[in-house]
């Protein structure tokens, strides 16, 4: 099955006006060496139930403000990393299943993430985390049950997760993490790796900006200077989003990894790297 991601990238960065891929950046790039990053099990649990719950609310991280943080064993810990821990810190703890979840209060929702103080859309997580999981139950009874009848397939789970509740999105960056998750976090074995595509946020572009790959117009390098929030579905989002799978379609022929590996790569990189230029900023739930 061919993914739709790749396909609508295409279409939309051979026409883009403010978004332009760099192949001779490319190619210096590609004298780089690189290791696939391995999986970091202690920000995670390892269970089908909390990786659908993470993934679930896995976005907008950034806050114009002060970032959303919590504190573990005396160290604080923000973004993505936050909540993955949080997460991980309440299963192992309580044990809960989807059924816990389709009926949690928003005060217990609130007290895993240690009150979400400055984390933006967390009403509307704790939302998405009951509808998700009463969809869950209601179609498939358990998360195993959805996982076990996709027969080892990227293409057969990823269209399942983009129907549940929330996962719509044209570049499906949740329901494409959320497979990879499960594949990474070896609670699952696929055999068509190469189905998913790289998973367009905010950090690897940005990474990609910086190191020349993704070119910008001077109106688009403006706004996301000056942080001016660029609205989700917009020509600019799409063009940012649509130049971060193509560029990497582009960047995995010279490595041999796969799209999500070289997606990982430059993730982690772009963590360590102390990056001058900003990410776009869109509020969204997409990513």
């Amino acid at each position: 099955m061919i993914n739709p991601v790749r396909s609508l990238a295409f279409k939309i960065i051979k026409k883009a006006k403010h978004v332009k891929i760099n192949k001779e950046k490319i190619k210096e790039f590609s004298k780089q060496r690189l290791a696939s990053p391995e999986w970091n099990s202690f920000y995670h649990f390892g269970s089908l139930d909390y990786f659908f719950v993470l993934d679930s609310i896995n976005f907008c991280f950034w806050n114009k403000d002060k970032k959303w943080e919590i504190t573990y064993k005396g160290k604080k810990h923000d973004g993505y990393f936050a909540l993955a821990l949080a997460l991980k810190i309440f299963f192992e703890k309580k044990s809960p299943d989807m059924g816990y979840f389709s009926s949690i209060s928003l005060k217990e929702f609130c007290s895993i993430l240690q009150g979400g103080k400055n984390l933006y859309f967390l009403k509307k997580r704790w939302q998405i985390i009951k509808q998700v999981s009463s969809e869950i139950i209601r179609k498939y009874g358990t998360c195993q049950d959805l996982v076990k009848n996709c027969n080892n397939k990227f293409s057969a789970l990823v269209p399942k997760i983009e129907n549940l509740p929330y996962f719509k999105d044209p570049f499906l960056k949740r329901a494409q993490i959320l497979a990879c998750d499960i594949y990474g976090s070896g609670l699952e074995k696929f055999d068509d790796l190469d189905y998913l595509t790289a998973f367009a946020d905010y950090k690897v572009p940005q990474i990609l900006n910086h190191l020349g790959i993704l070119e910008y117009s001077e109106s688009l390098n403006k706004k996301i200077k000056n942080k001016a929030l660029i609205a989700p579905g917009s020509l600019l989002e799409m063009e940012i989003r649509a130049g971060t799978i193509i560029a990497i379609e582009s960047i995995k022929k010279d490595f041999g990894f796969y799209a999500f590996e070289i997606d990982w790569i430059l993730w982690n990189k772009a963590q360590k790297l102390n990056i001058k230029k900003p990410y776009h900023l869109t509020k969204t739930i997409c990513y």
